[in-house]
């Protein structure tokens, strides 16, 4: 099934959900709230009036639901009679209501595919190989100053989606890498607000993650057309975010964060800053990278599906890898990639990008002087510091109404400003990634 596959139902059958599934949302819809149009059932189900219709005859016949004239909504004119009609439900249909949230799920929104369906869907919107060239790359990584080697590895990753594990000192663009890949990772993709199996919901939709895209939406309004998502986590994940989570109160499961990725890229920053360990971390992820499924637990049923596990992973640290990771795991990363600190050429690249950026004159003298602080303080260069000592300085020239300018008196101020002569120096010995030369 290619993307966009899944055709918009126009009977209860075409769903291949449970019956009873659909009519509970529905009449737990319109109690909740209280009235609602033809069209607005529409909306809030995603499914068109026609495949509902049969269910509110029944509900009628059974006096559960009612109609209440013409809905005052706008943009109604010209839709059928049954669409521009309000509809409630009565004393008998909300105590119905009541008795369905009590012994099914009280998930409300969107109508749920079919886990079968969803599968082949995001099957079908995620290739074998990603059409990535080295020009896409630089242009998506804009003013980062990586080493060709370091460039050619991100671009094999991504080409073969393939798990990779960044490592280096902070400030030198890990983060940064992880967030430009995601503009690389393809067209938009379609997925469904809900899935269901058998009687169990699971939500996928998550606005933290998943952006809308531009254009079109899906003629299916079950489904919902996304940038390919970046989920980032870093220090605050805890294991129970990589598993569904059971709302016991509502019924339904929270699909977990590596779900919500599929299709894009999973990222865990400041790998090693978990309260979880990092190889229990590193193990839950082992099968999946390796065979491209996930075994996730329906903890109220017992049951267990299979999801296609179709992000790319990257493992980001800061932390020396040798003190997180041993040797079994490693080969099993596709590619692992040390970031290392700036050449002094690439440094004054990045300081002259931030003068630009910021409108500060450029001085080429300014960047003797500058690396003359580095080497009296033995503090080594970060790629993030050109911009933070240019905003420093262009604070403190607001602060005196000043044109901002390069000078030995504000390049001393801002860089005394970044790293206060009280904090201790910070070296490179503990790690495997050699400063450039």
């Amino acid at each position: 099934m290619q993307a966009g596959a899944i055709v918009a139902p126009k009977t209860i059958e075409d769903l291949k959900i449970r019956r009873d599934l659909v009519s509970s949302l529905l009449l737990r819809t319109i109690a909740f709230a209280d009235q609602l149009s033809g069209a607005a059932l529409e909306n809030r189900l995603g499914l068109p009036f026609e495949t509902l219709q049969p269910l509110i005859e029944e509900f009628q016949r059974a006096q559960l639901m009612d109609t209440v004239g013409f809905s005052n909504e706008a943009g109604l004119d010209g839709r059928p009679i049954p669409v521009r009609m309000a509809y409630t439900v009565s004393s008998a249909g909300r105590q119905r209501a009541a008795e369905m949230s009590n012994v099914q799920t009280r998930y409300l929104g969107p109508c749920p595919i079919r886990y079968e369906d969803y599968v082949e869907l995001v099957q079908g919107q995620v290739p074998t190989r990603s059409h990535i060239t080295d020009a896409m790359l630089k242009k998506a990584l804009g003013e980062l100053q990586l080493e060709q080697h370091i460039i050619d590895q991100i671009g094999g990753a991504m080409v073969s989606r393939s798990s990779l594990f960044i490592f280096g000192a902070p400030g030198n663009g890990k983060s940064t890498i992880t967030e430009r890949m995601a503009q690389l990772m393809g067209s938009p993709v379609e997925i469904p607000h809900a899935v269901a199996v058998g009687d169990e919901i699971i939500r996928l939709i998550d606005p933290v993650f998943h952006r809308i895209a531009e254009g079109e939406q899906p003629a299916d309004r079950r489904l919902l057309k996304i940038e390919r998502p970046v989920v980032m986590v870093g220090g605050e994940l805890q294991v129970h975010q990589l598993e569904l989570n059971y709302d016991a109160s509502n019924r339904y499961y929270e699909a977990p964060l590596q779900w919500k990725a599929n299709t894009g890229v999973f990222v865990i920053d400041d790998f090693g800053r978990q309260e979880v360990p990092p190889m229990r971390l590193l193990n839950r992820f082992i099968v999946p990278m390796e065979k491209k499924v996930d075994y996730l637990d329906l903890s109220a049923s017992g049951r267990k599906i299979e999801i296609p596990f179709l992000c790319q992973v990257v493992f980001s640290t800061n932390l020396s890898p040798a003190s997180l990771v041993d040797e079994a795991f490693l080969r099993r990363m596709a590619y692992k990639i040390g970031v290392g600190n700036p050449s002094s050429e690439a440094f004054t690249r990045i300081l002259q990008y931030e003068c630009q950026k910021n409108g500060v004159p450029w001085v080429p003298q300014a960047v003797p002087y500058l690396l003359g602080l580095y080497t009296k303080t033995k503090r080594p260069l970060r790629g993030s510091h050109p911009r933070q000592i240019i905003a420093r300085l262009v604070d403190f020239a607001a602060y005196r109404q000043q044109q901002a300018a390069l000078s030995p008196q504000t390049l001393q101020e801002a860089y005394d400003a970044c790293f206060n002569a009280a904090l201790a120096s910070v070296t490179d010995e503990d790690w495997a990634v050699p400063a450039s030369k």
